[in-house]
């Protein structure tokens, strides 16, 4: 019965020990994401070193490669985390088309909120517009594929304020929606890489408003 207890809590403890490594593992990926988010941010994804990273995470080389396979890997998994987060945020949207102007717009409006209030996002919107030309086809793919989502959706929302007789039969939705994205895409560019005093949602109301005004069957 004794030899049974130590064994049992032997068993207990290093189970223990294994939650806590993964815990810290975890805890260290996330400062090194962190680093390399501010980093590519502030200096530029090329221009940034991985001796950079390593210097201001304060880690050593192999440290890093127990987490990362090196620069594009952290840029990948960068990417792929905040992607992640836009498509939860936006899946959850409720467009009834009571009020297609208003109801339309929250798609722009809850990103730009989500820029607004969060640091780590405008971060990587600045290194996305500024490194795009140079990024490599699997990223450009990624990036691609969630413009065309939030495209996809926007359409759909207008095909189907049409149906309801709100909005005018003669504009294509999917014409439509890439104006508008194209409008915000640049709006969002000017606010993160040149002027962040800028009132991004107010932009953003503001452009959907103008293409609405045009498409309201009154």
């Amino acid at each position: 019965m004794i030899n049974s207890t130590v064994k049992d809590i032997n068993i207990y403890g290093i189970e223990i020990k294994t939650l806590k490594k993964r815990k810290d593992g975890l805890k260290r990926q996330s400062e090194i994401l962190l680093t390399a988010l501010e980093l590519f941010s502030k200096k530029g994804y090329y221009d940034t070193k991985l001796e950079d990273i390593l210097k201001k995470a304060g880690i050593a080389r192999g440290t890093f490669y127990l987490h990362f396979n090196g620069k594009d890997d952290l840029l990948h998994t960068i990417v792929d985390t905040h992607l992640e987060e836009m498509y939860r945020i936006i899946s959850v949207l409720d467009i009834s088309m009571d009020k297609p102007i208003e109801e339309i717009s929250s798609l722009y409006i809850t990103i730009a909120q989500k820029l607004i209030h969060d640091e780590r996002f405008k971060m990587f919107v600045r290194i996305m517009l500024k490194e795009a030309i140079g990024l490599d086809k699997a990223l450009l793919q990624k990036l691609n594929n969630f413009y065309n989502k939030i495209i996809s959706m926007s359409a759909e929302y207008i095909a189907k304020a049409q149906q309801k007789g709100r909005l005018i039969d003669s504009i294509d939705p999917l014409f439509t929606s890439m104006c508008i994205i194209g409008s915000i895409k640049e709006l969002v560019f000017q606010w993160a890489v040149n002027d962040d005093s800028l009132d991004i949602e107010k932009g953003i109301l503001t452009a959907v408003t103008v293409y609405f005004r045009g498409m309201v069957n009154s």
